[in-house]
Formats: structure tokens, sequence, C-alpha cells
């Protein structure tokens, strides 16, 4: 095993894409996965032609083909990544010889629900000598504190909670578990989640493998998906924003954002500069959400690699509601401006370590984001003028959004080869119609710190 307290370095230059580890490539099904890749660049062809005709069909010319084409090159560049992607396997042997470990879930009235993200945890195949939990019990007004006591009273000791006299939100209680950790590699967990039994052991790999990694993302999916049409929805999402967007972010080594409901770190690493995460400010005011974003932009401003593992997953409840999924889609907004602009500032010396190809997609890949934003609050404002002026735009535009879909259905057939497909389907119309708002208000409204999580 690699000792994870050795310092992280650069990662040497190179002009050709990370290669897989040979043990983790895979041994069967190359002919059908040829097949289905043959078919989504098939599917991508037709969409961006097809996007680029619509364009020229709502009026904006050579201009607006060009943005087509432009956007059907960068899907295709990520699919060739998503392509060659592979999470590492932990050997019998590493399995053997894991780190020690420390897991800190933040509660804050999550009532009786807490005691199956504390089971999972204590449930996990993990070497017992060197797993520790800290519950950090944020100042909760419920019985969360209570069903806290009880787990700890009945893990005969493994477990240590900690109670704040008052509500603080999630940054500061993850700061109070995370000073506290004495292991090699601390992770976190949602109170509201559960992780899978071989989950924690396969989170840590890439740490014990490779001492250019110091952070780690999980794979979260939906607990709740059989609950309402939302959730449905939302679980095909969930699948793309993993299984798609971090798996080609992993072949770069930089996944923007490793999740709160399942990440891991190097404390080693991270913990010399908690206090300055903890205290974070944007144009002056306190950062009090998004602090999984904020904790993947300091281990990568710091020269570290994050990489995502797909076969450790954890399953979380997402909104079943309209209203509760606004919330939760205007504090990642937020979240997503603040950190998108933050990378900005220390890309350019992360791109040319990383040299050549590689480094020249770290930072297209960076800078797509706030540009991403932009171009996402304008759309918004020229879609309600559309709306008004111009009706049929309207569905001209779901013909796009339709195209898209189906390519990205090719993606999550892969992962999940399920019928709740259609659902991808049903989301690209919704997010057309009902979420357009959403980013904007969100940048808008970069310094409220509120988490919109309950109400």
């Amino acid at each position: 095993m690699i000792l994870l307290r050795s310092p992280v370095t650069a990662t040497t230059p190179t002009a050709a894409l990370p290669r897989r580890p040979a043990a983790d490539a895979p041994s069967t099904g190359r002919l059908a996965r040829a097949g289905l890749m043959a078919m989504a660049l098939a599917l991508l062809t037709i969409a961006v032609l097809g996007g680029a005709q619509l364009a020229g069909w709502l009026g904006h010319g050579a201009g607006a083909v060009a943005a087509a084409v432009g956007t059907g090159l960068v899907l295709v560049t990520r699919l060739a990544l998503w392509w060659r992607y592979r999470p590492m396997t932990a050997t019998a042997a590493e399995l053997q010889d894991l780190p020690t470990l420390t897991v800190v879930i933040p509660a804050f009235n999550e009532g009786a629900a807490v005691r199956r993200a504390i089971g999972s945890v204590l449930a996990s195949r993990y070497p017992q000598d060197r797993l520790r939990l800290i519950v950090v019990n944020d100042g909760s007004t419920d019985d969360t504190g209570a069903h806290v006591d009880a787990c700890a009273a009945e893990a005969g000791g493994r477990v240590e909670v900690v109670h704040l006299p008052r509500n603080r939100g999630k940054r500061h209680a993850l700061y109070e578990g995370f000073r506290r950790a004495r292991s090699e590699v601390i992770a976190t967990v949602d109170s509201d989640s559960e992780v899978a039994p071989d989950a924690l052991a396969q989170l840590v790999t890439p740490l014990t493998r490779d001492p250019a990694v110091g952070g780690v993302a999980g794979k979260v999916t939906v607990h709740n998906r059989k609950q309402s049409w939302l959730t449905r929805m939302l679980g095909v999402r969930y699948i793309l924003g993993f299984d798609f967007v971090r798996a080609y972010q992993s072949e770069l080594r930089t996944v923007w954002c490793c999740p709160g409901a399942l990440q891991a770190y190097r404390r080693a690493l991270v913990a010399p500069h908690l206090d300055a995460w903890r205290d974070q400010r944007f144009l002056g005011a306190a950062c009090t959400n998004g602090d999984d974003h904020a904790m993947t932009n300091l281990v990568l401003s710091l020269g570290a690699d994050t990489t995502y593992q797909a076969n450790a997953e954890v399953r979380t409840l997402v909104p079943a509601t309209y209203r509760r999924l606004c919330k939760m889609y205007v504090r990642w907004g937020r979240s997503a401006t603040r950190e998108g602009l933050r990378a900005l500032a220390f890309t350019p010396a992360r791109a040319r370590r990383k040299g050549g190809l590689t480094g020249a997609l770290v930072a297209l890949d960076a800078l797509l984001q706030p540009v991403g934003l932009a171009l996402r609050i304008l759309t918004a404002f020229a879609a309600a003028w559309l709306l008004i002026t111009h009706p049929l735009a309207l569905a001209k535009t779901a013909a796009v959004a339709l195209a898209f879909a189906a390519l990205y259905a090719l993606v999550y057939l892969r992962s999940e080869r399920s019928l709740e497909v259609v659902f991808g389907f049903a989301y690209a119309l919704f997010a057309l119609v009902a979420l357009p708002w959403v980013q904007p208000f969100a940048t808008l409204t970069v310094r409220r710190n509120g988490w919109l999580t309950r109400g």
C-alpha cells in the first residue's frame, strides 16, 4: 500500500490522455460495447446536424450553426473520455491493507432517518479496526440527537458523537468532524443517504494506489426513485451526472465536484487548510453552502488529482416536489457560479502541469463551466422572448432537446439497461419549460447562503 502521508506530487506532463490500469480493463462484451458506441456516434452526428438545421430555422444563420457544431465537438470529446473510463477495483491484497478511515456524518433535524446512514457505514465491509465514525448533530431541534446517541450506544464505542449547541450549517458541522479525525483518509456521508457494503473500500482505492490522487467522488444514486414521476426523472439525471459527467472528468483526473453524499480526501492534504475552507467568503459574504464543491476546488488548487469511483455507490433521497427541487437546484447553482469562477484562478497552472491534450481539455472544461452558466442565463431570457414573439420556436427547441436526450439515453442504457430511460426524455422537456429561471436566479443571488432544503 502506498503511504497516504506521502506529500502529493504534481503529475508528469504528458501529451496523451491518462491510461487505465491494465488490471481494470474489461475482458468481455467488447463487440457489444463497440456497437453501442457506433450507435451513439451516429446519433450524435444526427443530433449535431439536426441542431444546426434547427438553428438555421430559428433565423440565426452561420453563427448558430457554428455553435451547434462546436457543441457537437465538445460532446464527441466527452463521449470518447466517458467510453475510456473504468473505475479502479480493489484487489484482494488491497482489501486486506486498507488505510485508516474516518467517516463524518453531519445531521440536522434528520430524526430517525439518521439511523439508516449510521447503520450503513457500520455495516460496511471495511476493517473495523481501521474505520471510525463521527456523527455531528448540528444543533437539531427534533429528536435527531437522541437517535444518534442511541446508535452510538448500540455500536459499542465505534461511533463518536458531537452535539453542537446551535445550528451553524453543514460546513461548520463537517469542520468539527474533520478536525477530530486522525486517520489517513477522511470521507463524508450525508445523513439521508446509505452507502453500499463495498462502497467505502472501493472509494479509498485510488488514494491507496496513486499518490497523486487527493480526492475521490463516489457514485450517488436515487434511493426514492419510485416515489413520483419527478424522482424517476431525477433517477436518470443522477446517473448521467455521475456515470457520464464525472466519468469523463475522471479521465482528465479533474472531477470538479466530489459529492458530499460520498467523498473521500487525504487528511494530510486538507487538514492544514480547514480553517480557510470553513471561513470562505465570496463577494464579501460568508459561504455556507457548496461545501463539497469548495473542498474539491481546494484539493485541485493544491495540485492533487480528483477521480470518480463508479463502484462506490451511495443511495440518497431526492426532492419529490417541484418546490423542493428548485430549492436544491438554486443551492447548486449558487455553488456552481462561485466555484466555477474560483476554478479559473488555478486552472492555467493545472493545465500546464497536465500538459498536451489532457491539459488543453482540462482548461476547456474549466472555461466551459462559467461560459455554460452565462449561456444558460442568456438562453433563459431569449427563450422567454421567443415564446412571446415566436411560439413555434419552442417546438423547434424542444426537438433539439429531445435529439440530445436521445444521445444521453444511450449513455444511460450503458450504465443501467433499464426502461426508466424514458424519463430522461421527459426530463429534457421538463427542464426546458420549468427550470430555465433557476440558474439566472441562482447567479443573481449568489451571495445568499440559505440552505433551502426545508419548507
